[in-house]
């Protein structure tokens, strides 16, 4: 019995003894571990298999799962959510699970907070935050937030925040907010916005704002607005609008506005407005204005106006004019007028222009300098004809004084 006793008190101390050293070589705690391998139990740094703690202030490497109850204890950092230094490989959960990296699985009741990069699976009820990175798929209830980027699957309740960029498949239910550059496909219920250019699928309720270039499928309920260009198909409920060029497929029921250019396919309800050249089919359905050039189909509802030279097809009910040439087929309800013109004009009250070559067709025809070709109209007058005018009455200033009025023909060869 006594044998027994004292076999029984050497275990004690043994087992005693070896708790001691797993505590001191696993950094603290209560730790049912060989060699920190097993169940932890408190503030150990570093353990392998199961550990379990009410909250971190240390962290060194746990592989396996961490359990933490409450959130973590403040670091010496403003921040009073700030995560303790370490990594979680595999899982975290907890109310507020925390490390600088978190590898793996993350599960928070309240939030995920990494200090460098989460990485893999990261659920946060309330939001997951990172101040490094966050990579996988990655989940806020209300926001997900990341000083550094956002990339693969990523939803964010009410909001997505980066101070870097974000990548994959981005929602936010009220807005995506980066200050780097937007790719893949990116939806904010409200608004998609950034600092920098925006690639792929963005879409929007209200608008997509991008100070650099917006490049693939964008759409927004009221606006598309880029300091840069716009290239793709591009829908802006109101307006879409750029400081750079328009190029592709581009819609908007107001107005689709350029700085730039624009190249493609652009329908603005009310008016399609460039500073630079208009190229392919344009349709505006009050006003098409460029300060360059229109070149293609341009249909303006009321106008079609440049102050570079219209070439083309390019017809309006009310004017097409410009202050340079006309070449191709003009077809303006009220009045077509330009420098000078060489195709077919076609208007109901009058063609103003200074030489003309080809066929004119309105109420009145007015060359001011020559006219090469026919003219048909009520009124025609040309001070110098090489060519024929069938109307009316009929001016040319090039005949002999008895034959310059001439009613019904004249010609002048």
């Amino acid at each position: 019995m006594r044998a027994k006793s004292v076999g029984l008190a050497v275990a004690l101390v043994l087992a005693s003894t070896s708790a001691g050293l797993a505590q001191d070589r696993c950094g603290g705690g209560l730790n049912l571990t060989v060699g920190c391998s097993g169940l932890s139990i408190g503030n150990s740094e570093s353990v392998n298999g199961l550990r379990i703690n009410w909250s971190d202030s240390r962290l060194g490497v746990i592989n396996g799962v961490n359990f933490t109850l409450w959130k973590p204890k403040r670091q010496g950092r403003d921040d009073w959510l700030s995560p303790p230094r370490g990594t979680v490989n595999g899982l975290a959960v907890g109310l507020f699970p925390a490390a600088d990296y978190l590898n793996g699985i993350s599960l928070g009741l309240a939030a995920v907070v990494s200090g460098r990069r989460t990485a893999g699976l990261s659920f946060g009820l309330l939001a997951a935050v990172s101040e490094g990175s966050m990579y996988g798929v990655n989940v806020g209830g209300l926001a997900l937030v990341a000083e550094g980027t956002i990339e693969g699957l990523n939803l964010g309740g009410l909001a997505m925040v980066s101070q870097r960029g974000m990548a994959g498949l981005n929602l936010g239910g009220l807005a995506l907010v980066a200050q780097g550059s937007i790719e893949g496909i990116n939806a904010g219920g409200l608004a998609v916005v950034s600092q920098r250019g925006m690639w792929g699928i963005n879409a929007s309720l209200l608008a997509n704002v991008a100070q650099g270039r917006m490049v693939g499928v964008n759409l927004s309920g009221l606006a598309l607005v880029s300091q840069r260009g716009i290239t793709g198909i591009n829908f802006g409920g109101l307006a879409t609008v750029a400081q750079g060029p328009i190029r592709g497929l581009s819609l908007s029921l107001l107005a689709v506005v350029s700085q730039g250019g624009m190249v493609g396919i652009n329908v603005g309800g009310l008016a399609a407005v460039a500073q630079d050249e208009i190229r392919g089919v344009t349709v505006a359905g009050l006003a098409l204005v460029t300060q360059r050039g229109l070149w293609g189909l341009n249909v303006g509802g009321l106008a079609a106006v440049s102050q570079g030279p219209i070439q083309g097809v390019t017809a309006s009910v009310g004017v097409v004019q410009t202050e340079d040439d006309i070449r191709g087929l003009a077809i303006g309800g009220y009045k077509i007028e330009s420098w000078a013109m060489d195709g077919v004009a076609l208007a109901i009250v009058r063609t103003r222009t200074r030489v003309f070559r080809g066929l004119t067709v309105a109420g009145y025809n007015h060359i001011e300098r020559e006219q090469e070709g026919l003219a048909i109209g009520l009124y025609n007058r040309a001070r110098r004809l090489k060519g024929i005018q069938i109307g009316l009455l009929n001016y040319a200033g090039n005949n002999p004084p008895a034959l310059r009025y001439l009613p019904l023909v004249n010609a002048h060869f």
